[in-house]
């Protein structure tokens, strides 16, 4: 029972930092006098870590058989890495500082996720409440960052990290060491070759890609167009907070929702609902009901989609595979769409004054996405091309 306590614990502290640097990032470095083309080009750096460092770390776990030493280094030189956004070396060092952050802090979800199904003896349900604690951290850091930008300033926001950070580093050291058991080798290795000789593969994956290009602007810069169109810090993170609720709600409600359904079907409503929030958000973003209706789209644009997702690497990698679909889908998607999406963001945003124009082609991004995956088969197996 204690090891679910701080397993549960753990999540919270992780996603509590991820509160803390995603929102608010972009303002905190707006403080240390950078402008939109230096923010979008760092956002984009620190993103691209997720795609080398999830395969770079998971294969030190695999080696040293040891998944909660390889999450304790990580967390102690993520930590180090923070601590030069405390003092104002310039760009250059928090650059730095920030690369090694991200890159060593994609040593920990993967892990603590493996960590988690090892103590709970892969129930799924008790996983599911485990788990709820890092929307709960979220949501803590989100709202309470927004207080703090409000009274303090940006230079609140590193300390209230580094509390967290903190605390996860705490929580490691009380999880028991174990040895995962050996990887099962009797499934023939996939060829990387093969995926891409699929057209529904690729035509799911390009679509996945452009909708987290399309995250973009609303990851890189929305608490900084929420400070230009006047909005409090607090209302800025009350408004991520409502958005992160809608998505816990549509989690728990997506096996439902998804049922029986097409996954095209699906994701052709979500990537559409994506397009309109974007749409919304850069047209009409001063307008709070508008804005806050807008956040509620997250429900589709994040946690239905990212359900049918998951339910389609389920579909197209068998057994063994799935877990390197998963890292294939993790690294490519969300770090190459999101270190990308972020680059163009800070092209486009020119301190704010392109921000309806950056929020339409985000928009445009989810479009073409339908598109891609509206003729997608219900059905989709990897074995079909082998």
């Amino acid at each position: 029972m204690q090891t679910i306590r701080i397993l549960s614990l753990s999540y919270l502290a992780y996603f509590a930092v991820l509160g803390a640097f995603v929102p608010y990032i972009a303002m905190f470095l707006d403080h240390r006098g950078l402008n939109s083309e230096q923010i979008g080009t760092l956002l984009a750096l620190v993103t691209g870590m997720r795609i080398i460092g999830p395969n770079l770390w998971g294969l030190l776990a695999a080696r040293r058989n040891d998944p909660i030493g390889v999450m304790r280094l990580g967390a102690m030189l993520a930590t180090l890495g923070w601590c030069t956004t405390l003092v104002d070396y310039g760009y250059w060092a928090l650059l730095l500082g920030l690369a090694v952050y991200s890159l060593c802090w994609t040593a920990i979800l993967p892990q603590l996720e493996s960590a988690a199904f090892y103590f709970l003896h892969n129930d799924t349900a008790r996983y599911s409440k485990v788990r709820s604690g890092g929307s709960v951290g979220y949501i803590l850091l989100v709202v309470g960052c927004g207080i703090l930008l409000e009274h303090f300033g940006a230079v609140a926001l590193p300390l209230a990290a580094l509390l967290f950070l903190l605390l996860m580093l705490l929580c490691l050291w009380q999880l028991p060491r174990y040895q995962p058991q050996p990887a099962d080798n009797t499934t023939t290795p996939l060829r990387f070759r093969t995926l891409w000789q699929h057209r529904s593969f690729v035509a799911f994956m390009a679509a996945a890609f452009l909708l987290q290009v399309s995250f973009a602007p609303f990851y890189s810069f929305f608490t900084l167009y929420c400070r230009d169109l006047g909005y409090s810090g607090t209302g800025t993170g009350l408004l991520i907070a409502l958005a992160v609720s809608a998505e816990i709600i549509a989690f728990y409600f997506a096996g439902r929702i998804i049922g029986e359904r097409s996954l095209s079907r699906v994701l052709v409503y979500c990537y559409l609902l994506t397009a309109l929030r974007w749409l919304l958000t850069g047209w009409f973003g001063a307008q709070p009901l508008v804005l806050a209706g807008s956040m509620l789209l997250h429900a589709f644009s994040f946690a239905i989609a990212h359900s049918c997702a998951m339910q389609f690497i389920q579909q197209f990698f068998q057994g063994a595979e799935r877990g390197r679909g998963q890292a294939l889908y993790a690294g490519l998607i969300y770090g190459g769409g999101g270190a990308i999406g972020a680059y163009l963001a800070g092209q486009s945003w020119q301190d704010g004054g392109g921000a309806a124009f950056t929020f339409s082609w985000a928009a445009l991004c989810c479009v073409r996405a339908a598109g891609l995956v509206a003729r997608l088969p219900k059905q989709i197996q990897l074995s079909s091309i082998r």
